[in-house]
């Protein structure tokens, strides 16, 4: 009887319909851990690879959370203009592309309860305030910028005037605007700087009720008028922030300073 020799190069049916019918898929060898005993070195183990085992590209981090460009989390809203009036709400991206983005950039100095919602139920006193939120943006000079910040570095290092904060909000009743501005006059009296801060307690603590534009410069009128009355005062800086929404003054009484050593 005569025996035929195995041939490696033979294959199955089975493989052979493979190779026929799916020639895009190439051959790998098969690595094994341990090494073929001699009898077996001679065959060409193989198996088919049925696609790349690659993993799924991991999309780029966004700048979330920064409140400056693509980093205001948001797909709407409002830049404030140049005579600190809120412009309609318009989409991140339309807003982006009507800026020189090598001189400016659009921050977020706010937020308010979206125009679109306004007009619904406010929340009972202590409840959170639900309603959907727009963000509140400036356009920002990038050169302008980055002199400010060096001078608020610099005036750091330069002053040893201690400072105190004054927060009040946009609807705050008559007899609590009393207390907190007779602190005011007190801490300008003593020479101290006064931040006066509205909107910084908590998220939403200002945007209980949709103040109105009047309503806001009369209470930022009020505000001034009785620093005034403090003899010296001034606001050292201009306010930053947006009326009815976040906002801080700066004020301080020029000449009751001395004590606490100011250089200017």
């Amino acid at each position: 009887m005569k025996v035929i020799a195995h041939s490696p190069h033979l294959i199955s049916a089975s493989e052979a319909l493979r190779r026929v019918f799916l020639p895009h898929l190439g051959l790998q060898t098969i690595r094994l851990r341990k090494p073929l005993p001699p009898r077996y070195q001679h065959l060409n183990l193989q198996y088919r690879n049925y696609g790349p085992r690659t993993k799924a590209p991991i999309p780029a981090a966004r700048d979330e959370g920064s409140g400056r460009d693509e980093g205001i989390r948001a797909p709407e809203i409002q830049i404030v203009g140049s005579n600190n009036s809120l412009q309609p709400p318009r989409s991140l991206r339309e807003s982006l592309a009507t800026i020189d983005r090598s001189t400016h950039f659009i921050m977020q100095v706010g937020e308010k309860v979206h125009p679109r919602y306004a007009d619904e139920p406010e929340p009972d006193e202590g409840q959170r305030d639900a309603r959907p939120k727009i963000p509140v943006c400036k356009v920002i000079d990038k050169q302008a910028h980055r002199q400010a910040e060096i001078a608020k570095a610099k005036s750091k290092k330069t002053t040893s005037i201690p400072t105190k904060e004054v927060e009040l909000n946009w609807t705050i009743a008559p007899h609590d605007l009393e207390h907190r501005l007779k602190k005011m006059r007190e801490f300008l009296n003593d020479g101290r700087r006064v931040e006066v801060v509205f909107g910084k307690k908590r998220r939403g603590w200002m945007l209980r009720k949709d103040v109105g534009e009047g309503r806001a410069r009369e209470l930022l009128e009020m505000i001034r008028d009785q620093a005034a009355t403090v003899e010296g005062s001034k606001e050292w800086k201009a306010a930053e922030g947006v009326e009815g929404a976040e906002l801080r003054m700066f004020l301080e009484a020029k000449g009751n300073n001395s004590k606490w050593g100011s250089k200017e």
